[in-house]
């Protein structure tokens, strides 16, 4: 598949001028100023910001770790500062639904759940897969129907299709991804096989390991079909992204005993269904057929 996604990625200026106000007003008042001061400021008038901790109530503001380089969900706009993508404009409407700003936080994909665990973010919006091992750690809001692909140069694209053709070829992955454990796995079918196993090496972040596969340090690169076929449709035939070799659901991200922001914007996910912006941003992105109907907490169970 190949998606034209990344012209529609582009800052709403409705979103915005609502985020300049929510900053600005989060900076008055404090606790003594009381729970109605509080509320004003940061838009109690919203539907379900009384969902929120009193917490975020009073910052007006939800942190939001995120690894910014991973198109068509999150990446800088041409001036290298706005924050772009599909989570973006999720979180703008999330903010409509909450009454408070999500603040995004650039980090390394890795350092999410650790970020988390560590109560430095309130939550991640970052295409993180839910899984069943991340659960012991974090809790999921799925959101997003995605799974796993083969990206390869253009040369490779018709000899190297599935996880079986990569044995014994140079394979990038993106640290602390999925696709880690997938390569792994694939190792030990080939060393089974009497092949030899993937020849892994381990990106910080996605622009290098796609940038190793252009300049063909790496054969493949595992990557989320849907970022890989934007990148792929972006590389003037350089990049080819194959087809999924698995289903797995994207979440939006929270620390454990985080149940009430949690159940929040599950609510407000459900919301945005409801009122068609979901679909519609996904449709703009050329991503219509990844909409899932429902957002279940901790949906994945194996």
């Amino acid at each position: 598949m190949a998606f034209s996604a990344l012209s529609t990625r582009r800052p709403t200026v409705a979103a915005l001028a609502i985020a300049a106000t929510l900053a600005l007003a989060g900076c008055g008042g404090g606790a003594d100023a009381g729970t109605e001061e509080a509320q004003a400021a940061t838009g109690s008038k919203a539907p379900l910001f009384s969902e929120l901790p009193e917490e975020i109530q009073q910052a007006g503001t939800i942190n939001v770790a995120s690894n910014v380089e991973y198109p068509p969900f999150e990446s800088f706009d041409t001036d290298g500062t706005t924050i772009v993508g599909i989570d973006r404009d999720i979180a703008d409407e999330l903010e409509k639904q909450l009454g408070v700003k999500l603040q995004f936080n650039h980090i390394a994909f890795d350092a999410i759940i650790p970020g988390l665990v560590a109560d430095r973010y309130d939550m991640a919006m970052s295409a993180m897969s839910d899984t069943v091992e991340r659960q012991k750690e974090v809790d999921f809001v799925d959101y997003f129907s995605a799974g796993g692909g083969i990206m390869t140069g253009s040369a490779n694209a018709e000899a190297l299709k599935t996880l079986g053709d990569l044995c014994g070829k140079a394979v990038g992955i993106v640290k602390g991804t999925t696709e880690d454990a997938d390569a792994a796995e694939q190792s030990e079918k080939c060393k089974s096989a009497g092949k030899e196993p993937l020849n892994v090496t381990i990106y910080a972040g996605q622009n290098q390991a796609v940038l190793a596969l252009q300049s063909g340090r790496v054969d493949a690169f595992l990557v989320d079909s849907t970022s890989g076929s934007v990148i792929a449709a972006e590389s003037n035939g350089q990049l080819v992204q194959g087809p999924r070799y698995q289903d797995l659901a994207f979440g939006i991200v929270f620390p454990k005993e985080s149940e009430q922001l949690t159940e929040a914007v599950q609510k407000a996910m459900g919301a945005l269904k409801a009122d068609g912006s979901y679909d519609k941003i996904l449709a703009e992105y050329g991503m219509a057929d990844h909409a899932v109907d429902e957002f279940p907490i901790n949906g994945v169970t194996e």
